[in-house]
């Protein structure tokens, strides 16, 4: 979650200091039950366990399960099987999440974002760790793609020398059970706060351990505009970045693991929320490693339930977009 949207609810007083939330507000009602999956949803070749995800990620982020009957319709009716990724409240026990990730896997690909970075510096390393372990244990079979650590460059997160600590615990535990992992690094190449706010290649060379750098199997960087003066980077700054970064992880495909606003898209922000889901997804980077991803963070409160939320027909062109540009015949090292 990104810095704005942190502060901002901080002063609404929705952020209570000390305590383990994300900043969102916690959901009154529990997530509602699901019929059990169609048949028809469960691809015959559809392990147990995680399954190798597609070559271009198409994302987005239930950082709300509470309508969970519209986030399983919402999966069907994409033009593409979606990645969701599921925010794992800190406030919140593995159970509550059960029912999710029951009734979207057979749907959709699922990924388990484990700390948001505006939960970072207030879980300590031994609490974080209990945390990872605690997941595995509930849902290490079902989730196909762990992210360790969230925007962990951001000058919000905590000491470096603890956020370090942490994905560090998280990578040991996650890859004891032989598990894929995800890093998200925040994007701020010309909006940083200066020496106290690293960017994500200086930041990975003194804090993300070489062996830890050598086992992910994606890097994804969190990108908000509106929190970076407005600059949208071109297809060709974003490939330069993506070059040096993936020299610093040679193993691991790249893509973006946050786009969006700060806040639920209103009747003013449409048009800017349309046009970034456009832009972003649509991105052409031709790289082997790019994989795309974006993840919109408000999709369960800007897109559903399908059809009748103003971002759904957004979101569907966007998932074509991207398709479109990742099949392009251009798409290799440039």
């Amino acid at each position: 979650m990104k810095r704005a949207a942190v502060a901002l609810l901080a002063a609404a007083g929705l952020l209570a200091a000390g305590t383990p939330g994300d900043g969102h507000p916690v959901a009154a009602s529990r997530p509602a039950q699901v019929a059990s999956p169609h048949p028809a949803d469960r691809r015959p070749d559809d392990p147990a366990g995680p399954r190798p995800l597609p070559r271009t990620l198409y994302g987005v982020t239930a950082d709300d399960i509470s309508g969970l009957a519209q986030l399983v319709e919402g999966a069907r009716h994409l033009p593409e099987r979606p990645v969701t990724r599921i925010y794992f409240d800190a406030a919140e026990p593995p159970g509550y999440y059960a029912a999710a990730v029951t009734a979207l896997r057979p749907v959709s690909y699922l990924m388990g974002e484990l700390l948001d970075s505006s939960d970072e510096a207030r879980v300590s390393v031994a609490a974080y760790r209990a945390r990872v372990r605690a997941h595995l244990a509930a849902f290490g079979r079902d989730v196909d793609l762990w992210e360790i650590g969230n925007e962990v460059n951001g000058d919000w997160t905590g000491p470096y020398t603890t956020v370090e600590a942490k994905l560090t615990a998280a990578y040991q535990e996650v890859s004891a059970l032989g598990e894929p992992m995800a890093l998200t690094l925040y994007y701020n190449v010309g909006c940083g706060d200066g020496p106290a706010e690293l960017g994500p290649l200086a930041f990975s060379r003194r804090y993300v351990p070489p062996a830890v750098r050598a086992g992910l199997r994606y890097v994804f960087l969190s990108y908000y505009e509106d929190n970076c003066g407005g600059i949208r980077p071109t297809a060709a700054v974003l490939t330069a970045y993506l070059r040096a970064l993936h020299r610093l992880y040679p193993h691991a495909r790249l893509g973006f693991g946050e786009v969006g606003l700060d806040q639920p898209v209103t009747a003013a922000t449409l048009p800017a929320a349309v046009d970034m889901l456009s832009y972003y997804y649509g991105l052409p980077i031709r790289l082997p490693y790019y994989t795309g991803g974006y993840f919109w963070w408000y999709y369960a409160e800007d897109c559903l339930p399908y059809g009748r939320r103003p971002l759904w027909s957004a979101l569907r062109a966007a998932f074509i977009a991207e398709a479109a540009s990742q099949r392009a015949p251009e798409h290799r090292a440039l």
